[in-house]
C-alpha cells in the first residue's frame, strides 16, 4: 500500500510538473512579468510561483508605480508597460483583443500573428490594429513610434499604414515625421533585454518539447499549436512557434522543437577534445547542459550554435545567432520540422 501510494505521489508530481511548462489560454491579458509596485484595480499585482499567472478581464486596469510590468496578448505578441503608466483590457479574447494605453507609456514587441487573431492597441484618438511583425512605442501623449515593421494605424476616420522609421500623434491633425530609431529610451531597452531573455529561455523549452515529442522524457505529446510556454528553469514564459523559426523584430529567434536541433547540438561527442584555458583566458571545449537545455562553453556562457551564422540583431547577444536564412515572411524566418503548442 504505502509503495502505490509513493507511486501515485510521484506521478502526481511529474504530472504537476509537466503541466507547469504549458500555458493553455483562451485569453489575452496574462500579467508574466513585473518589476517594483504594479497594481490591477487597487490590489497589488505579485509573482507568482509555477507559472501561475494574473489575468486581465474586460474593463480591468492595469496600473505601474515606480515600476514595470509585461503583459502576454496574443501568441507571440508582447506589450510591456512603462513606469507610472496604464492600461484598460477593453476586450481579452484572441479573436479581439483590444488593450487602451490610458497614461504613460509602453513597447509592443509583435513577432508573430495568427490568421485567427486580432491585436488592437488604443491611443489618443487613434486604433493601431496589428497584421504581421512590428516593433513599436505607445506615448499617451505624443502618439506611436515604429520602430520595426509596419502596422495600420486608423485615426480621424482614416486608415494609413505606419511604416518602420515614422512616427505620428495620437491626436488631430495625426500628422506623420520621421524619427532617430536608434535615439532609444530606458523602457525600450528593457524590453529588449526582456526579448532576449525569452529566446534563451525557448531553446531549453523547444529541447524538452522537440524530446517529448519524440518519446524522450521531455513534454509535449500531441503538443501542436504555437504559442506561449513557462519554462521552470527559466522561472519565465517563452514563445514556442508551431513550426519551424521566427525572428523577433529585436532579432532574436524563437525555435519550434522541430528544428532546435538543427542549430543548436543536443550532444557533444565524448571524444571532443577539451582546450585548456590559455594565459589570455580561453575558453575550453563546449559541453551540452541538460538543465537548461543547451551547449554552454567553460564559462557558463552559451557556445555558439551549430550552424555557420551571419547577420546580427538589434539587441545582441547568443540568442540572436541567427541560422542560414530560409526566406523571410513578415520578419519571420520558417524552417520545416514539427510544432511546439500552446495557446
Amino acid at each position: 500500500m504505502a509503495k502505490l501510494l509513493t507511486a501515485l505521489s510521484l506521478g502526481t508530481l511529474l504530472a504537476t510538473s509537466a503541466m507547469a511548462q504549458m500555458a493553455i489560454s483562451a485569453k489575452s491579458g496574462l500579467v508574466s512579468y513585473i518589476e517594483g509596485r504594479v497594481l490591477l484595480g487597487q490590489e497589488e499585482v505579485a509573482l507568482k510561483l509555477g507559472g501561475r499567472l494574473t489575468e486581465m478581464k474586460p474593463e480591468d486596469t492595469l496600473k505601474t508605480e515606480e515600476g514595470r510590468a509585461e503583459v502576454l496578448l496574443t501568441p507571440g505578441v508582447i506589450l510591456r508597460l512603462g513606469e507610472k503608466s496604464s492600461i484598460k483590457m477593453i476586450a481579452n479574447r484572441l479573436e479581439d483583443t483590444r488593450v487602451q494605453l490610458t497614461s504613460g507609456t509602453a513597447v509592443v514587441e509583435a513577432t508573430e500573428m495568427d490568421k485567427a487573431h486580432s491585436v488592437t492597441l488604443l491611443v489618443g484618438e487613434a486604433a493601431v490594429g496589428l497584421r504581421k511583425m512590428a516593433l513599436f512605442a505607445l506615448d499617451a501623449e505624443t502618439g506611436i513610434k515604429m520602430y520595426k515593421g509596419e502596422a495600420q494605424v486608423i485615426a480621424g476616420g482614416n486608415a494609413q499604414i505606419l511604416r518602420e522609421g515614422r512616427l505620428m500623434s495620437a491626436t488631430g491633425p495625426f500628422a506623420t515625421a520621421k524619427f532617430d530609431k536608434d535615439a532609444t529610451d530606458p523602457l525600450y531597452r528593457w524590453a529588449n533585454r526582456r526579448s532576449e531573455m525569452l529566446a534563451m529561455a525557448n531553446i531549453a523549452s523547444a529541447k524538452s518539447m522537440q524530446r517529448g515529442l519524440s518519446g524522450g522524457s521531455g513534454l509535449g505529446m500531441g503538443y501542436m499549436q504555437g504559442g506561449w510556454m513557462y519554462n521552470p528553469y527559466f522561472g519565465m514564459f517563452t514563445y514556442l512557434p508551431l513550426s519551424g523559426l521566427m525572428r523577433s523584430p529585436f532579432g532574436f529567434f524563437y525555435y519550434s522543437p522541430g528544428v532546435v536541433n538543427r542549430y543548436y547540438n543536443q550532444y557533444i561527442q565524448a571524444a571532443m577534445p577539451v582546450q585548456a584555458p590559455s594565459i589570455g583566458g580561453a575558453m575550453s571545449g563546449p559541453r551540452f547542459d541538460s538543465n537548461l537545455g543547451y551547449t554552454v562553453n567553460s564559462r557558463g556562457g552559451m557556445a555558439a550554435p551549430s550552424a555557420p551564422a551571419g547577420g546580427g540583431s538589434a539587441g545582441g547577444g547568443a540568442a540572436a545567432a541567427p541560422p542560414p536564412s530560409r526566406g523571410d515572411s513578415g520578419g519571420g524566418v520558417r524552417g520545416g520540422g514539427g510544432g511546439g503548442q500552446a495557446h
